[in-house]
């Protein structure tokens, strides 16, 4: 994709991008690009408590509503991605690109959509932290809070550092698990619910009413959750197959339902604890022991915690790739558009970190999501709007109308859920992306070498040519340290829960914690020591690959100039020949054309001077009239009139044969020039008149000419006239060694058709009804050097040539049409005026378009 996915787009898709920065490598397949597009369902881990806990039973008019326009936006943003196959960084860099016209608008919604990514990171930190905490207690085991919450911020960063791959690698990794232990839990649930007896109202009777404040509330909060489905997007342009990783959109949008509406439905009906506030863990938990009994405390925290550290992966692997996009359309510092080829974005990645260390500082999980949902809220609005807007500019608006009713409705839920959540949050959240921009072009103003793009792409290039194996001994070192830390710490681990007086299901709980998070890290240490070996193989590869093609070329091209060479002082020398054989012969049939009229009248006086005589001596003596009949005076004087008229014909003749030479050489008319191009094909046939021409073992070959009106044509006159020798004598050629005449049942002959095709360019065709093409050679009539004439007889570069005198010295078209049996027909097609016409007009394929020739080319 996308690889260059060929749709026509409307010029307000086109990117505004003037960056000389390369595009995205396309490195990324189809099941790595799938594995991110598939995290956005567990979010609804983390929302799903809370509006619960608050709303009760009414909580699933938040998930339906939700859910659906979930969906359809997911709908929505593909088709934008099939549209924009080239655009990193997935919604907010389509509605940049959608309002063009309104950049500071469409930065703001791109920023703000951008925080919300970053607040995943600090989200997930405080989550781990707090259960790793409530696992530790019981144990008497006490670690600051802020250690633990930094060090899960910083995690996922380990492995983004290593690159795509790596991140792509640890994302499948835990991907499966995850989602599978998620739907498991949704397909389990119904079941238990189904088989279970109980109410199986929509919403079970809990005494909640419907409040239209608490429902903006947590739909402004749930937004953060059912409009996350859409994340594949951010990978189509550096994904190897763009339309296949969008298609992992409608998958998402299939599940996203089942995940948000059935799992809602069924925690109403399995959570039988109260007081559970808005705990991820202990909800889960009520919910899941009826149907997964006492393997609950495994699966949850497995769920939980691979959920957390997906999430953080996506994060980091999200917020580059929409910084970089932004940066490419020159929104940002151009220094966040800077990506290595292993495709770690540094300077997107540094600050990520930043801003997620900073809100960190807030402590409150709901405080985070509330501020940052602020910002996400804004781009999905920005967005239907636009989808509104340009919705009569170009077919990539899906819902047009429904989406108009989705901006208001989200305006109200951003103002009355906002003030639910607290005017102070509200405002922080709306002023957040303004901070980031200002602090943006604050940085853009400095001269600090490395926020400057030249600095990060030396340093890469840089770091590319170094060799690796300085670099192996820290690998093999921090490896080691790893794998003796994880044993440390998992025999201490062990011991601690083995000899602990506590009997509570908080010992295996931090088994599974330390298994995953050490799994992650292993994970991450691998790929920072394994990828890096692998990219340099893959780079040595590629390089290699590129050698080769590269030498493939020039050999290539040294083939076609010495082609070009061969046949030029072939046609110079022939050209030269002929011009001077038409000088030679011009001055002699000259001097015999200009007296042959002085010799016609000079004989008509002397003839009738002799009759005047023979009137006056109607007698004459015997000596003369012995000699009159000794000559034939009668015959004489009837046959030298006769014989001075066939001389003219004959002087004219030769005096046309060399205008024909002359004309073919055209050794004066290198240059472009306005010709009239019947004149060109008049000489080639007078040239080749002597093939024409009946003998005693083959018939004449007739000539049909079907001229249309031409204007002068401007062209390189012998050159053209180089192209029209070849097919014509080609022709004659496949027409003579087929024996096509008496043995066909038809009179061998060959058309000559031009026409002018519109105003700009003319058309010539050359058709002989001689076998037509066998199909074994038809994709080879162009190629350099092929033949099918025997040895002696012909090079295999006449068409060839002719191909390249066309399309690239014409600009114009060469291609064939053939009824096997029947005919064969070239057709050339040239513009009127060569210096207006435009370059690389395609020549037609011959697998398309029967392009072929016949036995003999």
């Amino acid at each position: 994709m996308l690889q260059n996915s060929g749709n026509s787009l409307d010029p307000l898709l086109k990117p505004t991008s003037a960056t000389t920065e390369p595009q995205l490598l396309r490195n990324l397949s189809l099941l790595e690009t799938w594995g991110f597009g598939l995290t956005g369902l567990l979010l609804w881990i983390g929302v799903a408590p809370g509006t619960q806990e608050e709303l009760g039973a009414q909580a699933m008019w938040v998930w339906v509503p939700g859910a659906i326009v979930g969906v359809l936006v997911n709908l929505q943003v593909r088709q934008l991605g099939l549209l924009l196959p080239n655009i990193s960084g997935g919604t907010p860099s389509y509605v940049t690109h959608l309002l063009k016209e309104y950049p500071r608008l469409t930065s703001y919604a791109a920023i703000g959509y951008f925080i919300s990514w970053v607040a995943v990171l600090p989200i997930n930190g405080i989550i781990l932290s707090n259960l790793v905490q409530a696992i530790l207690e019981p144990l008497g085991i006490f670690l600051p809070d802020a250690v633990l919450q930094i060090g899960f911020t910083v995690l996922a960063f380990i492995v983004a550092l290593s690159g795509s791959h790596a991140l792509g690698t640890l994302h499948l990794i835990f991907i499966v698990p995850a989602v599978g232990f998620l739907l498991a839990f949704c397909l389990q649930g119904s079941q238990a619910v189904f088989f279970s007896g109980a109410n199986l109202d929509f919403l079970p009777g809990d005494g909640s009413t419907f409040s239209f404040q608490g429902w903006a509330k947590w739909y402004l909060n749930g937004t953060y959750a059912f409009y996350a489905c859409e994340t594949a997007a951010v990978f189509v342009a550096d994904s190897k197959r763009p339309q296949g990783t969008l298609q992992s959109l409608l998958v998402a949008a299939g599940l996203l339902p089942f995940v948000y509406i059935g799992g809602s439905w069924l925690l109403l009906h399995l959570v039988q604890t109260p007081g559970l506030r808005d705990d991820t863990f202990l909800t889960l938990f009520s919910a899941a022991q009826t149907f997964w009994g006492k393997y609950t405390p495994f699966l949850v925290t497995f769920l939980v915690v691979s959920s957390s550290l997906l999430t953080s992966a996506s994060a980091v692997a999200v917020c580059p790739r929409i910084l970089y996009q932004l940066a490419q359309d020159h929104h940002i510092s151009p220094v966040l558009g800077v990506t290595s080829r292993q495709g770690v974005f540094t300077p997107g990645l540094l600050l990520t970190l930043v801003l997620s260390l900073v809100w960190l500082t807030f402590g409150n999980v709901n405080r985070i999501v509330m501020i940052t949902v602020v910002g996400w809220l804004v781009c999905f609005i920005v967005l239907h709007w636009g989808l509104w807007k340009k919705r009569h500019q170009y077919p990539g608006v899906l819902f047009p109308w429904l989406s108009l009713g989705f901006c208001a409705m989200e305006l109200v839920v951003l103002v009355v859920g906002g003030l639910a959540w607290g005017l102070p949050d509200l405002l922080i959240g709306l002023l957040l992306p303004i901070a980031v921009l200002l602090i943006d072009r604050l940085l853009q103003n400095l001269s600090w070498q490395p926020l400057k793009p030249e600095w990060w792409i030396k340093h890469y290039e840089l770091r590319r040519q170094k060799s690796l194996q300085s670099f192996i001994g820290l690998q093999v070192l921090i490896l080691t340290l790893f794998i003796g830390g994880a044993t440390i710490i998992s025999w201490f681990s062990s011991t601690l829960v083995t000899r602990s007086p506590v009997n509570n299901q908080a010992h295996p709980d931090l088994l599974i914690v330390l298994i995953l998070v050490l799994s992650f890290i292993g994970v991450a240490i691998a790929c920072w020591t394994i990828f890096p070996q692998i990219v340099a193989v893959n780079t040595a590869r590629q390089q290699a690959e590129k050698l080769s093609a590269d030498l493939q070329q020039t050999i290539a091209a040294l083939q076609q100039t010495q082609l070009q060479m061969v046949q030029q002082e072939k046609m110079s020398s022939l050209g030269q020949l002929v011009a001077g054989i038409a000088h030679e012969i011009n001055n002699p049939i000259n001097f015999i054309y200009g007296n042959v009229s002085y010799a016609q009248t000079y004989v008509t006086d002397l003839l009738s001077f002799i009759d005047f005589y023979q009137q006056q001596y109607p007698e004459p003596n015997p000596e003369i009239a012995a000699e009159a009949d000794r000559i034939d005076l009668e015959f004489l004087q009837k046959d030298i009139i006769k014989l001075l008229n066939s001389m003219q014909v004959g002087t004219d003749r030769i005096r046309e044969i060399v205008l024909s030479l002359r004309n073919f050489s055209r050794t004066d008319e290198s240059e472009c020039k306005t010709i009239d191009i019947h004149s060109g094909i008049n000489s080639t046939l007078m040239i080749l008149q002597h093939r024409l021409k009946a003998n005693a073992e083959e018939p004449e070959i007739k000539i049909i000419k079907d001229y249309g009106e031409l204007p002068p044509v401007e062209c390189y006159p012998g050159q053209l006239n180089q192209v029209f020798m070849n097919i014509l004598a080609n022709a004659i050629d496949a027409l003579r060694e087929l024996g096509c005449g008496e043995s066909m049942g038809r009179s061998p002959c060959i058309t000559v058709r031009t026409l002018l095709t519109n105003s700009e360019w003319v058309q010539v065709s050359i058709a002989d009804n001689g076998t037509g093409i066998p199909e074994e050679i038809k994709s080879r009539i162009f190629d350099p050097f092929f033949t099918t004439k025997p040895v002696g007889k012909g090079t295999g570069i006449g068409m060839s040539i002719s191909y390249q005198i066309i399309t690239e010295k014409h600009k114009g078209k060469i291609f064939c049409r053939s009824t096997p049996g029947q005919s064969t027909e070239f057709t050339i097609e040239i513009p009127l005026r060569l210096t207006a016409a435009t370059p690389n007009l395609v020549v037609i394929n011959s697998h398309n378009n029967g392009n072929g020739k016949d036995e003999n080319y």
